[in-house]
């Protein structure tokens, strides 16, 4: 229905209708300033208060120069003080790429603030990469990144050339800051690198030491705080606020450097010579405290250089592959060379475990030294079952304990483990440590696993009980058999490792003292006193030409156990045969045990493989330079009686002393010292000549590089006492022979002072009582401490 019209309700007025329509307008602009009024108050509030304390470290970081002070990190000592790593100050060049702005254009220059910017970078470039020794383009790419607010140039960079970039930013009004930092050297290079370890690029231990100790060497870094311009520079003012750094603290080891580069020395060589794969390890250890006097593997490599691979014939490996495979096999090379081998690598140890049977065996009481056990070639532990032998096929007919030792008998030894049974031999198998770390205080100590390293006594059958009595059917660590070795040498107590003697702080003061650790008695004294003397026994009969021989120095009481294991876990090779681990474990002095040593070799590839021809040689030179060192006294009934005839061991008249080792290994039996002079292999001169008589003790000189002798002037030793006398003649190189009173004074000498002469040269001396007992003292004295210091330093380093 059509509305009616009302006068009320006529049309509207035109001008309230505007009138209403400016209200509208107002409110709605009222309502989107109050919007926008409580929007930025809320912004406001979150900027100054939910926000404050972020931006405010951003402005501080605007104004403020923080800087890390790097503190110096503690040096690492050898027993005698002797620096093996230390810490010397460098510095880091950093800039910031964001300040770095384009210059002014010149006049006409009408191109983009970017490209002139670029070429300002590209000039800066050139100047910083010549003054550091880098790539141009690759600081470039660092310095025209405009994102960027701080990029390492160069770290570890010298002082000289640290103040001359410094110069050269502040001349160019550069944002390039010169910091102090530290650099990480170790002075003797390739030294006991596997024990040392090495730094990360990014300054902290990443092996060996440097990584287990690495809070107590690194100290704590301190802070630097001031205010900063916008080149970063720092602005001189009293706001300057400084927290020092406190240094490392430093290492002081129970490891010797003089023991150490004896064992690297023959180590090396033996490594070299036997065409070995997997590297040689070589440990020397203080039986009574557990310390390490030395540890050595090779090949190894320079920890001032830790990424080169050292070996060549593993450098070799790289050779051809493709970049995803070269990275690969890097990497692996670089890890394997970094391996601490004594403690990180299982090892078969083969026979040198007869020695815990045979503790085991008489601790338990199952057998006594008298025992005997028959070998008839042969042996069937349970019928139908493999039938176990004996090197070489051997028979050893009725044996006691110690010739079982002796012949290495692998069938004896069965019967000594199946008398005692699982039980047994499991209590004395834990007991010596073999399940579990030594707890020595080196990194990746390697575990050992049940049902892969060893059999536990839950799951050993009588074959896993035979084939581990003699060491082939288990893996343990060199530094778990040398500990376990130690406790048979030292009255049966098991000793925790180390090789840490103490730690000190800057100024020298001791921090901490490590004390030896007796985990537990292990054997009887007794029985250690058994096997003592059976041990002696494979090393005296030895030197009379079989198995320990080549262990034999004269003088000493010597203590040893070959072991040649099979690698049964690895394919065979062409010839049907298993790659080999060869092995020689020795302690001496037997009467009174200071030390052990062990030594291996893991897959030589030579004439022979067996242990008792390729590491007793090792060791037996080792003991000859090693004793002496540590002032063991030889026993002079071991010497032999009268003069000693020099043997032939010039290598064309003898291809049998080829190797200079093994010629030095003969005249350790004989009672004859050696020095080698050159750096061959082969000896090609001697002198004294073959055929000479000379008295127990003369040292004969190994010539490897040449035929021609080296002189030497013979010393007025006329007057001298007659200890004197030999100290001076000895400090020339010469020998000599006394004849008169050992303690008298010399009259005469047979060969003229001033007289040119082969070193090794026999010089006598005749001698009468002194007038005065006491003449002379002073000097013998003084040259005493003066000379024998020398001549030990030539002894350490090995070399004439």
């Amino acid at each position: 229905m059509a509305r009616m019209n009302n006068p009320q309700n006529g049309p509207q007025d035109p001008q309230k209708k505007k009138s209403r329509r400016s209200l509208l307008r107002y409110w709605l602009l009222a309502g989107a300033f109050t919007a926008g009024a409580a929007i930025l108050i809320g912004r406001l509030a979150w900027l100054q208060i939910a926000m404050h304390d972020e931006y405010r470290i951003q402005a501080a970081n605007q104004q403020l120069k923080d800087v890390a002070v790097t503190p110096t990190r503690g040096q690492i000592y050898d027993a005698n003080g002797k620096v093996l790593a230390k810490s010397s100050i460098v510095w880091t060049i950093a800039a910031d790429p964001s300040q770095i702005s384009a210059p002014k254009a010149e006049e006409g220059d009408e191109r983009p603030a970017e490209e002139r910017r670029a070429e300002r970078v590209r000039t800066v470039s050139a100047d910083v990469a010549g003054m550091l020794g880098l790539d141009e383009n690759e600081v470039y790419e660092k310095l025209i990144d405009t994102e960027s607010q701080y990029e390492v140039l160069a770290r570890q960079v010298d002082k000289p050339i640290a103040d001359q970039i410094k110069e050269y930013a502040s001349e160019n009004s550069l944002p390039i800051t010169v910091t102090q930092d530290t650099k990480r050297e170790y002075p003797y290079g390739a030294f006991a690198a596997s024990v040392l370890g090495f730094m990360h690029a990014d300054g902290y231990g990443f092996y060996g030491l440097e990584a287990y100790y690495e809070e107590t060497l690194a100290g704590t870094p301190g802070r630097l705080v001031s205010i900063k311009n916008g080149l970063g520079a720092e602005i001189a003012n009293d706001e300057r606020e400084e927290y020092p750094a406190q240094d490392g603290n430093s290492l002081v080891l129970t490891l010797d450097a003089n023991i150490q580069a004896i064992a690297e020395k023959y180590l090396e060589n033996s490594v070299k010579v036997n065409n070995v794969s997997e590297r040689g390890v070589v440990i020397v250890m203080d039986v009574n405290t557990g310390a390490i006097l030395a540890m050595a593997t090779k090949p190894d490599f320079d920890p001032n250089d830790p990424m080169t691979i050292y070996d060549p014939e593993r450098a070799a490996l790289l050779e051809g592959l493709s970049d995803e495979e070269y990275t690969q096999v890097q990497g692996q090379e670089r890890q394997r060379q970094w391996k601490n081998k004594a403690i990180t690598d299982l090892y078969t140890p083969g026979s040198v475990f007869k020695l815990i049977t045979t503790s085991a065996a008489l601790d338990s009481g199952v057998s006594t030294p008298g025992t005997t056990y028959y070998c008839g070639g042969s042996y069937q532990v349970l019928p139908n079952t493999k039938s176990y032998t004996c090197a070489e096929g051997a028979a050893h007919q009725w044996q006691d304990m110690g010739k079982v030792l002796y012949n290495s008998c692998n069938i004896a030894t069965i019967q000594e483990a199946l008398k005692m049974g699982i039980e047994t031999f499991s209590d004395y198998y834990n007991a010596f440590g073999f399940t579990e770390k030594t707890g020595i205080d080196l990194p990746a100590e390697q575990a050992p696993y049940a049902g892969i390293s060893y059999h536990p006594e839950d799951s050993m059958s009588l074959i896993d009980l035979a084939s581990t009595s003699f060491g082939q059917a288990q893996k343990v660590t060199p530094i778990q058999m040398i500990t376990a070795v130690a406790a048979i040498a030292n009255g049966g107590y098991l000793v925790q490792p180390y090789i840490v003697d103490k730690i000190v702080d800057q100024e020298g003061n001791v921090v901490q003292q490590t004390e030896p650790a007796i985990k537990r008695q292990v054997i009887s004294e007794e029985v250690s006193q058994q096997v003592l003397h059976m041990m002696e026994g494979v090393v005296d009969y030895g030197a009379a030409g079989a198995a320990g021989r080549n262990a034999y120095v004269a003088g000493y009481h010597i203590g040893g156990k070959s072991g040649t294991s099979e690698k049964l876990d690895q394919e065979k090779r062409e010839d049907g045969t298993y790659e080999k681990v060869s092995s020689f474990l020795a302690v001496l002095p037997v009467d009174d045990p200071q030390i052990a040593i062990l030594a291996f070799v893991d897959e030589p590839h030579a004439e022979t493989e067996y242990g008792s021809m390729l590491s007793a040689p090792l060791i037996g030179n080792i003991i000859s330079e090693v004793a002496p060192y540590l002032g063991i006294e030889m026993d002079e009934s071991l010497l032999p009686s009268g003069d000693v005839t020099v043997p032939n061991l010039v290598t064309p008249n003898n291809p049998s002393y080829s190797q200079w080792d093994l010629a030095q290994v003969e005249l350790n039996k004989i009672g004859l010292a050696h020095r080698k002079v050159g750096s061959g292999d082969t000896v090609l001169a001697q002198y004294p000549e073959a055929g000479t008589k000379v008295a127990a003790g003369t040292t004969v000189y190994l010539y490897t590089d040449s035929t021609e002798y080296t002189k030497t002037t013979v010393p007025d030793v006329t007057g001298k006492s007659a200890a004197l006398a030999s100290q001076m003649l000895a400090g020339s190189g010469l020998n000599v022979r006394i004849s008169g009173d050992e303690n008298g004074q010399v009259t005469s000498q047979d060969v003229t002072a001033g007289t040119e002469t082969p070193m090794g040269t026999v010089v006598t001396i005749t001698t009468a009582a002194a007038a005065d007992p006491t003449q002379d003292t002073s000097a013998s004295t003084d040259a005493a401490s003066s000379d024998s210091g020398t001549d030990a330093g030539t002894d350490g380093t090995g070399e004439g």
